[in-house]
C-alpha cells in the first residue's frame, strides 16, 4: 500500500488557495484603469510528476511581492489574505517588474532589501536553511512594462527538490533509514539559467529514521535545495526477506528545483542482485515487467470471508455489500503477490491481512444510515516486482444503501448515527420509511420518559414526534436520548440511531384550552437558564398555589419575581430600580423602532413556548361587560372557549416590596380560573407597571397598569388601565416603547407524555 511519510521538520496541507497582497495600492476586485492585477499560478513539477499533499499555498506562513522599476528596488507588497485559486496583486500602472515569493513557514527566511537595491543584486539573493532539509517556496516574477491589459498572468515554481522513495522488490522489503548527504544549507532564491550552488556553501546531513519501517512507495520523504557540484549522496539500511542490506548512491551532480528525484530500492527475482539507484522521474530507467493481462484478479471464494447478503458478480471482480456495518476478509486470487494502492472509500478502510497467507485483506465497512448513498470503491492492486499498477488489477467493491429513509429535521449520515438538538425540540422530527422486511421501534434507557413515539403515516411511514410532559420535574435542562432502531423482522440485521435533547420544562397551569406559563419571563426571555424551571418552582416546592404562594412568601421573593419587563426585540429583561426618587425599569429608553406585539410569537420565547395571541387571551379576559380586577368577582366571556363562558378572579395585594430606598405598596396580583375545572390551578397575573417615560411605572398612585406581551401583526394588546379605585382590563396595544410583561405559554404539542 503507498503510504506519505513526512520528516517531523515541516508538513503541508493540500490545496491551492487564492491570496490578494497589497501595499498602498487598491485591493484586487477594486481596481480602476491605473491599476495592474498580477495573477500567479503554481505551475507543475518540471518533471512532470504529480504535486502532493503539503505541497501547495495553503499553509504557507506569507506572500510578497517586491517591485523593481528602472533597475532599482522600490515598494514591497505583503499582508495577502486567502481566497480560492489564485494570488492576485494590485500593482499601479508604472512599468517594472514585480517579483513574488510564496514560503511555508519552515523554508528559509527571506529579508526585504533595502530601497535602491539593484535589481541584479536582488536576483543574486541566497537563502540559508537552518538545517540541510527544507520548507517550501516558491518564486516567480510578473514583468509589467510588457503588459498591455490590467491584468498580467505569470506563475509560480517551487524552489525546492522532492526525494520520493520507490520499493520495485520481489519480495518483503523493509527501509529502516535513509541518510542525504552532502546537502547544501545554501541556494539561490531565483534560478539561473543554470543550477549552481553559491561558493562554499555550507552542507549537511538528512537522517530519514521512521517509527515504522517503509515497506512501499513513498512520496515526499525529503525537500532539499537547489544545489550542484556538492557530491549528494544517499545510504539504505533495509532488510529484504529477512536479511539486512547497507546500499548506497550517488545523487545528481547537479539537483534542480521543481523537480522530484526517486531513490529506488530494486531486487527482481530471487537469484537478483539488490540495488539502490537515484534517477529523475521522467529519466525511464530500468524495463519494467508486465503482467498476464489474460488473467484478471477474482475473489478466491474459498479463503473469504464475506459477509450475509453479500454477493460476488462480473466474474468474481465485483463484490457488492448490504448497507449494514461489517469486518470481514477479502481473499484475491493472483499468482502474484498483490500490493493494495491507497483506497478511498466512503465509511470504508481496507488493509494486508500479515502472516496468513498471500493476498488477504481485512475489509472495515461502517453501516450506512438512511441517507447515505450508494457508493463504489476500486481496490486497485500492484502486483510485487512490477514498478507500475495496472488498470485490469482491481477488484470492485459496490456499496448499498440503506433501503429505509428519513426526512425532516433529523438526520443522520456519514458514519454519524446521533441527532442532538442541542437544545430543547418536540413536535415532528421527521418521517421514517423503512425498507422493504424492516420494522422500526423506539427504545429508550433505564429510567428515561417515553418522550419520543412513533405515529403511523400512510402505508409504510411513521411520524417520528418529539414530546412534552406539563411540570415534569426531571425538565432542569438534562440530556435526554432515545434510540431509533431499524430492524428485520425479527429483530436480526439491527441498527441504531441515537436522538437526543435538553429537556428543559416551565411551570405552567391550564386554562381555556391553553398551558399557560405560572410565571413571567426574567433575565434573557429566550434563555431557560434565567426562566424559572419545573424542578424549581418555589410554589410547587413550598406546596401552595402560586396565589397562596405570592401571599406568604417574603417581600425578597415576590420583588425577584415581580421584577422584570421588556422592550423591542432584544429579549433582556429590565429589572425594577430606584432612579432619582422614582421607581423605573433600569435601562429603559426610547426611540425604538420594534413592537414586542407585532414580533413572531416564538421571538422572545425559548424554544418549546411563545407569547399568546390576542386570541388566547380572549379567551380569559374578553367578557361582554368591564372587568374590575381591583375586586374579586366573575366575568363572562363574550365568545365562550367550547361552552365554558365563566371565569371566576380574586385579587390580593403585597406590600413592603424594597426597590433602592423606595418601599412600594399595594402591589396587585390576581388569580384567575374557570369555575367548570375546579382541580385546575389559577392562573396569577402580576408584573410592574408600564414605563413609557422618564416618569417609571408610577401611574394615578399605584404601580399597577400592566400591559401585557401579546402576539398580535397589527398591534393590539391588553392593559390594567385606572386608578387603585378602577383597575380594569383594557384593549390597548400600546406603542414601541412601552414596556410590558412577557407570559409565555407552551406551544401547541402534539404528543403529551
Amino acid at each position: 500500500m503507498k503510504r506519505r511519510f513526512f520528516r517531523p521538520l515541516w508538513i503541508f496541507a493540500a490545496g491551492v488557495p487564492v491570496f490578494s497582497c497589497s501595499g498602498q495600492a487598491e485591493m484586487p476586485g477594486n481596481q480602476d484603469s491605473s491599476t495592474h492585477v498580477v495573477k500567479a499560478w503554481i505551475s507543475g513539477y518540471a518533471s512532470g510528476e504529480s504535486a502532493v499533499s503539503g505541497e501547495g499555498l495553503r499553509d504557507i506562513s506569507g506572500i510578497t511581492g517586491y517591485l523593481f522599476r528602472d533597475g532599482v528596488f522600490e515598494r514591497v507588497y505583503d499582508d495577502c489574505m486567502t481566497d480560492g485559486n489564485t494570488i492576485e496583486i494590485g500593482v499601479e500602472k508604472a512599468g517594472g517588474r514585480l517579483y513574488i515569493v510564496a514560503r511555508h513557514p519552515d523554508a528559509p527566511e527571506i529579508g526585504e532589501p533595502e530601497p535602491g537595491t539593484p535589481e541584479s543584486r536582488w536576483e543574486k539573493t541566497v537563502i540559508s536553511s537552518h538545517d540541510p532539509g527544507t520548507g517550501m517556496f516558491f518564486t516567480g516574477k510578473a514583468d509589467l512594462d510588457k503588459a498591455s491589459g490590467t491584468e498580467v498572468r505569470t506563475s509560480l515554481t517551487r524552489g525546492a527538490a522532492r526525494i520520493d522513495l520507490k520499493v520495485a522488490v520481489a519480495g518483503n522489503a523493509e527501509i529502516r533509514e535513509i541518510i542525504l548527504e552532502n546537502i547544501a544549507q545554501e541556494a539561490y532564491l531565483f534560478p539561473g539559467n543554470e543550477p549552481s550552488s553559491p561558493e562554499n556553501a555550507a552542507t549537511g546531513e538528512i537522517a530519514i529514521r521512521p517509527q515504522s519501517p517503509l515497506t512501499s512507495d513513498t512520496e515526499g520523504i525529503a525537500y532539499i535545495l537547489e544545489q550542484s557540484g556538492t557530491g549528494c549522496k544517499v545510504s539504505m539500511t533495509a532488510e529484504i526477506d529477512g536479511k539486512e542490506y547497507r546500499l548506497g548512491a550517488m545523487l545528481p551532480e547537479t539537483v534542480r528545483r521543481n523537480t522530484v528525484y526517486s531513490v529506488t530500492l530494486r531486487k527482481g527475482t530471487i537469484d537478483s542482485d539488490v540495488e539502490l539507484s537515484v534517477e529523475q522521474w521522467g529519466d525511464g530507467g530500468q524495463t519494467d515487467l508486465t503482467p498476464d493481462r489474460d488473467r484478471l484478479l477474482t475473489v478466491d471464494l474459498s479463503r473469504s470471508d464475506l459477509p450475509e447478503g453479500a454477493d460476488v458478480e462480473d466474474n468474481g471482480t465485483v463484490v457488492t455489500l448490504p448497507h449494514l456495518g461489517t469486518e470481514f476478509t477479502l481473499a484475491v486470487e493472483s499468482d502474484d503477490e498483490l500490493e493494495l494502492l491507497p483506497a478511498e472509500g466512503h465509511l470504508l478502510s481496507v488493509e494486508p491481512v500479515p502472516g496468513k497467507g498471500p493476498n488477504l485483506f481485512k475489509v472495515t465497512k461502517a453501516l450506512y444510515a438512511p441517507g447515505d448513498p450508494a457508493s463504489e470503491t476500486i481496490l486497485q492492486f500492484r502486483r510485487k516486482g512490477f514498478a507500475a499498477a495496472y488498470p485490469e488489477d482491481r477488484i470492485v467493491l459496490k456499496l448499498e444503501a440503506n433501503p429505509s429513509t428519513i426526512e425532516g429535521t433529523i438526520g443522520f449520515g456519514d458514519g454519524n448515527y446521533t441527532y442532538d438538538f442541542g437544545g430543547y425540540a418536540d413536535n415532528l422530527f421527521g418521517v421514517i420509511t423503512p425498507g422493504e422486511g424492516k420494522k422500526v421501534e423506539i427504545e429508550f434507557g433505564p429510567g428515561e420518559d417515553p418522550w419520543i413515539k412513533l405515529d403511523p403515516y400512510g402505508d409504510k411511514s411513521y411520524r417520528i414526534l418529539g414530546g412534552w410532559r406539563p411540570n415534569d420535574p426531571a425538565a432542569d435542562g438534562r440530556r435526554q436520548t432515545a434510540t431509533l432502531v431499524i430492524s428485520d423482522q425479527d429483530g436480526a440485521a439491527r441498527e441504531e440511531y441515537t436522538i437526543a435533547r435538553k429537556n428543559y420544562g416551565m411551570p405552567v397551569v391550564w386554562l381555556q384550552g391553553i398551558w399557560w406559563c405560572k410565571y413571567n419571563a426574567m433575565g434573557d426571555s429566550r434563555d431557560f437558564e434565567d426562566q424559572v424551571l419545573c424542578p424549581d418552582d418555589p410554589a410547587a416546592l413550598a406546596g401552595k398555589t402560586l396565589y397562596e404562594y405570592l401571599g406568604s412568601c417574603t417581600a425578597e421573593e415576590y420583588a425577584r419575581l415581580w421584577g422584570w419587563a421588556y422592550q423591542g426585540d432584544s429579549g433582556k429583561g429590565m429589572r425594577v430600580v430606584e432612579q432619582d426618587g422614582k421607581a423605573v425599569m433600569e435601562g429603559f429608553r426610547t426611540g425604538n423602532k420594534t413592537h414586542i406585539n407585532k414580533l413572531p410569537a416564538d421571538a422572545l420565547a425559548p424554544p418549546g413556548y411563545e407569547l399568546p395571541s390576542m386570541e388566547d387571551f380572549n379567551r380569559v379576559f374578553d367578557a361582554t361587560d368591564y372587568v374590575w380586577v381591583m375586586w374579586n368577582g366573575t366575568h363572562t366571556l363574550k365568545s365562550p372557549w367550547e361552552g365554558h363562558a365563566t371565569i371566576r378572579r380574586e385579587q390580593r395585594r403585597k406590600n413592603g416590596i424594597q426597590v433602592g430606598t423606595m418601599s412600594l405598596q399595594n402591589l396587585i396580583y390576581i388569580a384567575m380560573w374557570s369555575p367548570d375545572f375546579p382541580d385546575r390551578e389559577p392562573v396569577v397575573w402580576y408584573g410592574p407597571g408600564a414605563q413609557w417615560n422618564d416618569d417609571g411605572i408610577l401611574h394615578a398612585g399605584h404601580y399597577n397598569n400592566i400591559l401585557f406581551g401579546v402576539h398580535s401583526p397589527e398591534g393590539s394588546g391588553w392593559y390594567i388601565a385606572g386608578g387603585m379605585e378602577n383597575l380594569y382590563l383594557h384593549k390597548n396595544g400600546a406603542g414601541n416603547n412601552d414596556t410590558r410583561i412577557l407570559r409565555f405559554r407552551k406551544s401547541d404539542v402534539e404528543y403529551i407524555y
